[in-house]
C-alpha cells in the first residue's frame, strides 16, 4: 500500500505546479493586454497557460489512479484541483472552437458589393490582413455559417439614420476613424475586450426611394479566424440601430 501511495507523489506535486504556472501565465496575458502587450503575444501565452492546466490535469489524474486516490504524499484536494481545472480548461477550449464559426475574418451585409475600407486603409501595417473584400469563398462561407447577417433596411432619412448610426457606432466604444455624411460613410475600429486585437468596422448608408440602407462591413486586421467575433459585432450593432431609430 506505501508503495502505490510513493508512485502518486510526484505527478500529483507536478499537477499544482504546472496548473499554478498555467493561470499565472493567463492573468499574465490578460493584464498585459489590458497594458499594450501584442494581442498575439497575449494570446500565445493563454495557449501556454491553458497547455500547462491541461497537463497538470492529466499528471494529477495520473497521480490519483497509481495512488488509489489519495495522490501519495500529497494533499489529495490539491491534485483533485489539477484535474477540475484541466477539465475545465479542455470544455472551455471544445466550447469556444464549436462557436467559433467559420474560418473567415471579413463579415459584411452585403457580400455582393461589400462597403470598401478608406480612411481605415493607412491604419493597416504590411502584416495585416489587407483591407480589400475576401472573395467569393468567402461571401459562400459566409452565407452558410451566418445567414442572418444582411442589409438593415429602415423607413427614416438617410441623414437620420447617418447621425444614429454614429452615434450608435460611439455607443458601442469603437473608434470613430472617419465619418463622411455626404457619402455616407463611417469607419471605425473595435478592439475586442479579450486581449485587445483590432477589428475594422465601415458603415454604408445609402437611400433607396423611401428607404434607407445600412451596410456593415467588420474585418480582422490579424488571423484568419475570428471565432464570429465580427458578425456577432454586426448583429449587436444591427440591433442597436434599429432599436435607436425605432424607439
Amino acid at each position: 500500500m506505501n508503495d502505490s501511495i510513493a508512485k502518486g507523489t510526484k505527478p500529483s506535486a507536478w499537477s499544482m505546479r504546472l496548473a499554478v504556472s498555467g493561470i499565472a501565465l493567463i492573468v499574465l496575458a490578460l493584464i498585459g493586454a489590458r497594458a499594450g502587450l501584442m494581442p498575439m503575444l497575449a494570446m500565445l501565452l493563454i495557449s501556454i497557460g491553458s497547455l500547462g492546466l491541461i497537463v497538470g490535469g492529466i499528471c494529477g489524474a495520473i497521480g490519483l489512479i497509481v495512488s488509489n486516490g489519495t495522490a501519495g504524499n500529497h494533499p489529495a484536494p490539491l491534485a483533485w484541483l489539477a484535474v477540475a481545472l484541466g477539465i475545465g480548461t479542455v470544455i472551455n477550449a471544445g466550447m469556444m472552437m464549436s462557436g467559433g464559426g467559420a474560418p473567415i475574418h471579413d463579415i459584411s451585409t452585403d457580400t455582393d458589393n461589400p462597403p470598401a475600407f478608406v480612411a481605415v486603409a493607412e491604419l493597416r501595417g504590411p502584416n495585416d490582413n489587407p483591407v480589400e473584400y475576401s472573395g467569393p469563398e468567402t461571401a459562400q462561407q459566409q452565407r452558410a455559417a451566418y445567414p442572418d447577417i444582411e442589409t438593415i433596411v429602415l423607413l427614416d432619412p438617410r441623414t437620420f439614420v447617418f447621425t444614429t448610426a454614429l452615434q450608435t457606432a460611439k455607443d458601442m466604444g469603437w473608434e470613430i476613424v472617419a465619418e463622411d455624411a455626404t457619402e455616407g460613410r463611417i469607419e471605425a475600429t473595435a478592439t475586442t475586450s479579450f486581449v485587445g486585437f483590432k477589428d475594422d468596422v465601415v458603415i454604408r448608408i445609402t437611400a433607396k426611394g423611401a428607404e434607407t440602407y445600412v451596410d456593415v462591413r467588420s474585418k480582422s486586421r490579424i488571423g484568419k479566424g475570428d471565432m464570429g467575433a465580427n458578425a456577432k459585432r454586426i448583429r449587436e450593432f444591427s440591433a442597436k440601430l434599429i432599436e435607436a431609430a425605432n424607439p
